[in-house]
C-alpha cells in the first residue's frame, strides 16, 4: 500500500515537471518538421556559385529538418516573398565582390515590372473587411490566395515555430508562432520551377536553386 502510494505521488510530480518541460522544448520546436533558418546564411545559387540572398531574410525562411524531398517555405505575410518570384523568373542581376568569404557577392532585384504580392481588402459589410493576400504569376494570374489571419490554412502555409523564441500575449508567453507558405510546393505546381536547397552545415549556408522543372 505504502509503495503504491509513493509510486502514485512520484508519478504526480512527474507529470507537473513534465508539463513546464513540453512547453519549454516547443518554444524550440522540437515537434515540428521545420527549422527556421536563423543560424543559417542564406544564399542563391548562380551558374554554381552561391551569392548573398538579401533582403530575403534568413530568419523569415525555413526548411525541413529531413534531408529527402526537403522543401522551402517562407513568411508569407512578408513582402520579401516578392524577390523569389524575381529568382523564379530570373530577374536579377549579380554583383561578385563583399567582404564574406563564404560568399561571391550579392544579388539585386531593383529590375522588374512585375508586381508578384498584393493585397486586397474583402469588404463583409460597409464596416468590417478582412484582408487577402493575392500572390501573382508573371502573366498577372492570381496562383495562390491567403487570408490573412497569422495562422496556417491547411493547404500550403503552415503555422511554423521560430525556435528559442517567444511572445508576450495577454495569457503569458507562448512559442513564437507565424505562417510560413511551402514555396517548394507552390512553384513546382504553380511555376513549374523546381526548387532545392544545398545545406552547407561547416560553413552555416542554406543555397537556394531554381530551375525550370523537366517533363514529366
Amino acid at each position: 500500500m505504502k509503495l503504491r502510494f509513493k509510486l502514485t505521488i512520484f508519478a504526480i510530480i512527474l507529470g507537473m515537471l513534465m508539463i513546464p518541460a513540453y512547453f519549454i522544448l516547443q518554444t524550440y520546436g522540437i515537434f515540428q518538421k521545420q527549422t527556421v533558418l536563423s543560424d543559417y546564411a542564406l544564399a542563391v545559387d548562380v551558374k554554381g556559385k552561391s551569392y548573398e540572398a538579401w533582403p530575403l531574410i534568413n530568419s523569415f525562411a525555413a526548411m525541413d529538418k529531413q534531408e529527402d524531398n526537403r522543401q522551402f517555405y517562407y513568411r508569407i505575410d512578408m513582402s520579401h516573398i516578392q524577390y523569389l518570384f524575381n529568382l523564379a523568373y530570373r530577374e536579377y542581376e549579380v554583383k561578385p565582390g563583399g567582404d564574406n568569404p563564404y560568399l561571391e557577392g550579392t544579388v539585386n532585384y531593383e529590375h522588374t515590372d512585375h508586381a508578384y504580392v498584393q493585397t486586397e481588402k474583402k469588404y463583409e459589410n460597409a464596416n468590417d473587411f478582412r484582408t487577402v493576400l493575392n500572390l501573382y504569376d508573371q502573366d498577372g494570374q492570381v496562383i495562390y490566395s491567403y487570408d490573412n489571419t497569422g495562422k496556417g490554412d491547411k493547404q500550403l502555409v503552415q503555422s511554423i515555430i521560430h525556435q528559442g523564441m517567444s511572445r508576450t500575449s495577454g495569457s503569458g508567453s507562448e512559442a513564437a508562432r507565424d505562417p510560413y507558405i511551402n514555396i517548394t510546393a507552390l512553384f513546382r505546381d504553380k511555376l513549374n520551377i523546381d526548387v532545392k536547397l544545398t545545406v552547407d552545415e561547416e560553413h552555416k549556408v542554406v543555397t537556394i536553386r531554381m530551375n525550370k522543372s523537366e517533363a514529366r
